[in-house]
């Protein structure tokens, strides 16, 4: 009786190679989901930024960065793309859209509805953007806590968590 030798991988050679390939995995997805979390980031700095250049146009029509007749109640300020039908009747970002200096009247964060928000101060002469980043930079963090409403009672910052900012003060 002649015995033959059978070829294959043993349990635990397979056990190795399905360990290894799920490590593989969890990095991967780990490094899938950073950038993409960044790429998000970039797209809120965009929108801050295109919104920002609509309010400076607006500010040397109407002299003010008060945008009449947008946010809460009407006041140019609070949640940027939010609209209720009472407290939000019209979006700040549609009434610049309306008045040319947007491209779309609704501008929102990624993830979060409402995301930006928009604070006036100075009697209308300074404004300050914000948004939450899943990456803040310290200085994205120190920015925030020195702009108009960022921290104490209703801060944005404090309030809101936003920790990032677009400001003319």
């Amino acid at each position: 009786m002649s015995l033959k030798k059978q070829s294959g991988f043993t349990l635990i050679e397979l056990l190795v190679v399905i360990a290894i390939i799920a490590t593989i995995a969890s990095i991967v997805t780990a490094l899938v989901g950073d950038a993409k979390a960044k790429a998000r980031d970039t797209k809120r700095r965009a929108d801050l930024n295109q919104i920002q250049v609509a309010l400076e146009l607006y500010r040397n029509e109407h002299g003010t960065f008060q945008v009449a007749g947008g946010g809460y109640l009407n006041g140019g300020q609070g949640w940027l793309s939010y609209e209720n039908g009472s407290t939000y009747g019209t979006a700040v970002t549609r009434i610049l859209y309306n008045e040319g200096y947007l491209a779309q009247p609704i501008i929102e964060d990624p993830l979060q509805i409402p995301g930006y928000m928009i604070y006036v101060c100075n009697g209308g002469q300074s404004y300050a953007l914000s948004a939450t980043l899943e990456f803040p930079t310290t200085r994205d963090i120190a920015d925030i806590q020195t702009s108009c409403n960022g921290t104490g009672g209703g801060g944005t910052y404090t309030t809101f968590g936003k920790n990032v900012t677009r400001k003319n003060q």
